[in-house]
């Protein structure tokens, strides 16, 4: 096997303040474990921030390195640039987490100048290897892949463990995710309301999420019957509700949407799912669990804000349901069965090719990618990556100066700059009051592309004549 390979990578840990880990979060920490137990890689942490904060600290970590895995969201532009500026030789194997949203986009436009045959971008799904593939046409110079080591981590007492509710009382339908418009969270309350009115006290529907605000909102004037919301909760209460739902409702047509950790979560468990047809659902479910989907060719889109790009049919679900069609579970689960194997040989840069079918976008997939118009997506050269990054690295330092005159004055420079003054603001008050760090994937990176003027655009075609609206979207 060779000798083990020094393997840097940042110990991920989401700031104390985070409200609701998300599925990158958990990946993160996740993946760091796997790094720091396996025999196969020399271990080296070091700490993301100082390598943000001098060139100096950043060539004693990376230094003797033989590859660096990015465990730090959309911030592995930093390592190419830090590789070329310092003249180091190591392997980078990055990832992208999420789709159509300036994090993950801003990081590839940034890379493209610095990437070399033997680096690696790997995917949580098909769909997103396709859809990057589809917008950098230069990553077909070096390797890509589908991997995500997630289920390494599972237990494995509670494999295809589920009860549903056992028939006493109403049928439980679950809703598991943010509860926000981009993950249809309202379309949830919409199909409980539904049931309610067609089989009263037959249903109830639980939401687990972030986000009890929006909740109140979308349940009250008046409330709905039967809905019930859960503040996110542990790992363990969490695989017992998957257990006890005898469906679970995953609706979201998310602009961030690439994979959908708790269908992989679900199917593991053996909890049926109704999905719709957006991203990685028609990889990981099987057909009787995709719900007609309508997407919106109305609007052009920023990659700044997470968007609903479309709407399932709440009324199709809702018979479903009534008539007790409960589709069969999903087992995307078995894909990812051998994933910690993969990522290490991704590092040991070995990894086997996989099979066509396990790389190209499904039917539904490959119809939408074809709608996609985007524009705004400018590769720089190198010299403008180095000046974007070097203007970026000032700023990521400051923000992680809390309390310091040069940590005021970005937060200033950030409000002065956005185009979405509400969300910068906001970003600024978890900041200020609540600790927020770079670890909160949607924050300090979105608010550093306002100081590049970095903000795609896309929009949705419409369904062209003849063609079938349903196995389009």
């Amino acid at each position: 096997m060779g000798h083990a390979l020094v393997t840097g990578f940042h110990r991920f840990h989401s700031y104390a303040g985070h409200p609701g880990k998300d599925g990158a979060n958990f990946a993160y920490t996740e993946i760091g474990r796997l790094l720091d137990e396996s025999s196969e890689v020399r271990a080296r942490p070091h700490d993301m921030v100082e390598l943000f904060r001098s060139d100096e600290a950043a060539r004693e970590a990376l230094t003797g390195c033989d590859v660096v895995v990015a465990t730090v969201g959309p911030h592995a532009y930093l390592y190419f640039h830090l590789r070329e500026r310092l003249g180091l030789d190591f392997r980078i194997v990055r990832d992208a987490r999420t789709a159509l949203w300036n994090g993950y986009l801003q990081q590839e436009a940034l890379s493209a100048p610095y990437v070399r045959p033997g680096d690696v971008l790997y995917h949580s799904s098909r769909y997103s290897l396709a859809l990057y593939s589809l917008l950098f046409p230069g990553l077909a110079a070096s390797t890509q892949a589908v991997c995500y080591p997630l289920t390494r981590w599972f237990p494995g007492e509670l494999a295809g463990s589920w009860t549903g509710s056992g028939g006493k009382g109403p049928t439980r339908v679950g809703f598991v995710g943010r509860l926000t418009d981009d993950k249809n969270h309202a379309q949830a309350v919409s199909l409980q309301r539904e049931l309610h009115r067609r089989a009263p006290g037959a249903f109830e529907l639980v939401a687990i999420g972030e986000g009890p605000r929006r909740a109140g909102r979308a349940q009250a004037e008046p409330p709905v019957p039967g809905y019930a919301w859960l503040p996110p909760v542990d790992r363990a209460r969490l695989w017992r509700e998957y257990r006890e739902m005898d469906v679970l409702f995953f609706p979201s047509t998310s602009s961030l949407e690439t994979f959908g950790r708790v269908l992989v979560e679900a199917s593991f468990i053996g909890t049926p799912v109704m999905a719709s047809t957006h991203a990685a659902t028609s990889e990981l479910l099987p057909a009787e669990s995709l719900l007609p989907t309508a997407l919106r060719t109305d609007t052009e889109f920023t990659t700044h804000l997470a968007a609903r790009l479309g709407d399932v049919d709440v009324a199709h679900a809702a018979d479903l349901l009534v008539a007790k069609a409960v589709p069969p579970a999903g087992r995307g689960h078995r894909y990812y069965a051998d994933h910690d194997d993969l990522l290490l040989s991704l590092i040991r840069g070995e990894a086997k090719e996989r099979s066509a079918f396990d790389l190209e976008p499904t039917p539904v997939q490959r119809a939408f990618l074809g709608r996609l118009g985007m524009r705004g997506l400018d590769i720089p050269d190198r010299d403008g990556a180095d000046r974007m990054i070097d203007a970026l690295r000032r700023s990521f330092t400051a923000l992680h100066q809390r309390g310091t005159p040069r940590h005021l004055a970005t937060l200033a420079l950030l409000l002065a700059r956005s185009g979405y003054r509400r969300k910068t603001a906001e970003f600024i008050r978890k900041n200020v009051f609540h600790g927020e760090d770079f670890s909160n994937i949607g924050g300090v990176d979105l608010q550093l592309s306002h100081l590049i003027g970095f903000e795609p655009r896309f929009t949705i075609a419409p369904v062209a004549p003849g063609e079938d609206a349903c196995s389009a979207n």
